[in-house]
């Protein structure tokens, strides 16, 4: 386990295509200088933290030392604390009175309640969505999916594919059950990162993602459905065979 005092800063590419640290960012060098002009400064400080986590600079077991963050992100702890509350609730890390903070490890018993869960929540979005969904949702539906045949990166896939499961569920007309799936995507998205490593990953999941949408320009619920079972439960299968010791 690293010693977050010792720890690797949290980076990211400037528009230049040069590693930036969090510190360099947060001190709003050049082409990003308005950055956070157009987020909080929680809002920043979780999505540098989660990309961390995410990308493996931050790993499973690791202790979070706020005042390490708090200087290297250039912010004062209270959005520190706010954005490492917003990652408690996402499940990337859990807060200990005796521990502190500490990036939450990887198990296959939260893997499998996590994808159990997507199943049974996206199946009842999607089956109440597919006869709702407009020519136009169905056309963004289908240029999200075009734009995710050509995505090479994994934190930025991540994202397209949210947005392409969202696209397909937002007729649903369940803004709660919208609000847990996504939920419970961010749960998922540690786990999901481990497959984006195989390199069939994003061949299989796209023609997936292009088979299911077939079946809602077809109206049919049911079918698709089925296929969006199948597609959640052979990435859990995948997750889950990774996991054994």
């Amino acid at each position: 386990m690293k010693d977050m005092r010792q720890a690797k800063p949290v980076k990211r590419r400037t528009q230049s295509g040069q590693p930036a640290t969090a510190a360099r960012i947060a001190g709003r060098p050049t082409g990003e200088a308005s950055e956070l002009s157009h987020m909080t400064a929680s809002a920043f400080a979780t999505e540098r933290l989660r990309e961390a986590i995410l990308n493996g600079e931050l790993e499973p077991g690791d202790r979070l030392q706020q005042h390490f963050l708090a200087a290297k992100l250039g912010l004062s702890h209270v959005p520190l604390r706010e954005a490492l509350q917003r990652l408690e609730f996402e499940g990337f890390i859990a807060i200990s009175p005796r521990r502190g903070a500490f990036v939450v490890p990887l198990t296959a018993a939260d893997a499998a309640e996590i994808f159990e869960l997507r199943v049974n929540l996206e199946t009842t979005a999607l089956r109440a969505s597919v006869k709702h969904l407009s020519s136009e949702q169905r056309l963004l539906a289908t240029e999200i999916c075009r734009q995710a045949d050509g995505v090479k990166d994994k934190l930025a896939y991540g994202e397209v594919n949210w947005q392409f499961h969202r696209a397909l569920y937002v007729a649903c007309q369940r803004p709660r059950t919208l609000n847990l799936i996504e939920t419970l995507w961010r749960n998922a998205s540690r786990y999901s990162m481990l497959l984006r490593h195989r390199a069939p990953y994003f061949r299989q999941s796209q023609q997936e993602h292009w088979d299911m949408l077939e079946a809602a320009g077809k109206q049919d619920p049911e079918l698709a459905c089925r296929l969006l079972r199948a597609h959640i439960e052979a990435a859990a299968g995948r997750v889950l065979n990774l996991l054994q010791p």
